[in-house]
């Protein structure tokens, strides 16, 4: 086959193959990807071969997030944020005399956005371990909140948007975590 009717992956998945690519290894591994895309679209289908650079793109994606959100500032805001709701909502439960059950809920908000703040400036393994496993309570409370809203049990517009930041902070969390390095230390001998 010439290299004039050779088929392209579409422009799309390329275009989003190089967002999600860390810039020093982006016209390696896209250059490495349409090599083999070229070779499977020869050998096979061209629907199969779209499919299989999807699929490339797809298990790409989370760790180019994570590693474009570890270096910026996105989760360190969120976070900052959803403490001070969990804090916020703690003061609140406190001053009404709500159940401890509700404390304890607001106190897990505060805790997993703390965790999660020190696991990515300090870059502890056990601390990443404990923010990824924060997560699926996070989930919990997130998911258990939204459902109340939307079934319509006392609709509170701050519980809704509560949950749904805890559900993005948790994904992003899950998105940066594995990806963290630990900061490189001087260490000169005397």
């Amino acid at each position: 086959m010439s290299t004039n009717h050779r088929i392209h992956p579409p422009a799309w998945m390329e275009h989003l193959l190089r967002m999600v690519l860390p810039a020093h290894n982006r016209e390696t591994i896209a250059g490495d990807l349409r090599e083999e895309f070229h070779d499977r679209a020869a050998s096979q289908s061209a629907r199969r071969a779209q499919l299989w650079y999807l699929r490339q793109v797809v298990s790409l994606a989370p760790r180019g997030l994570g590693l474009a959100l570890g270096n910026g500032s996105a989760l360190p805001l969120l976070c900052a944020f959803t403490g001070l709701c969990g804090l916020w909502l703690g003061a609140m439960d406190l001053r009404l005399h709500h159940p401890a059950s509700q404390i304890a809920i607001a106190a897990s908000i505060l805790s997993q956005a703390l965790i999660t703040l020190a696991a990515l400036r300090l870059r502890y393994p056990w601390l990443r371990y404990l923010a990824l496993a924060g997560c699926a309570g996070m989930f919990y409370l997130s998911a258990r909140a939204l459902i109340g809203v939307l079934r319509g049990y006392n609709f509170e517009g701050y519980i809704l948007l509560i949950a749904l930041l805890l559900a993005v902070q948790s994904v992003l969390t899950i998105c940066t975590m594995p990806w963290l390095q630990r900061p490189v230390q001087n260490d000169t001998v005397s």
